[in-house]
């Protein structure tokens, strides 16, 4: 793999964020930076697929996305964490 120096300009605050994420993980500041831009060009390219792929087939119908909806808010919302007073009751 070939290495290439570039210049790029960020916020401070992001650049302190990137340095504690870099040192917490034992990194180089510039090989954190290169993972997470190769994570986030690696996300970009499957969307890019995802939506490509998406010309092909038919739109779904409002059932069909209704349980897709119902489907993602249940496994994107944070699990209720029970209150002592639930957990008593359990016991």
């Amino acid at each position: 793999m070939s290495l290439e120096r570039v210049t790029i300009t960020i916020p401070s605050e992001t650049l302190d964020a990137v340095k504690s994420a870099a040192e917490r993980e034992d990194l180089s500041v510039s090989a954190w930076l290169s993972r997470a831009a190769e994570h986030a060009a690696k996300i970009e390219a499957g969307l890019a697929a995802a939506e490509e792929a998406m010309a092909y087939v038919d739109p779904p119908t409002p059932d069909e996305q209704a349980w897709v909806d119902d489907f993602m808010n249940r496994v994107t919302q944070p699990t209720p964490t029970p209150t002592a007073e639930q957990s008593q009751g359990a016991a």
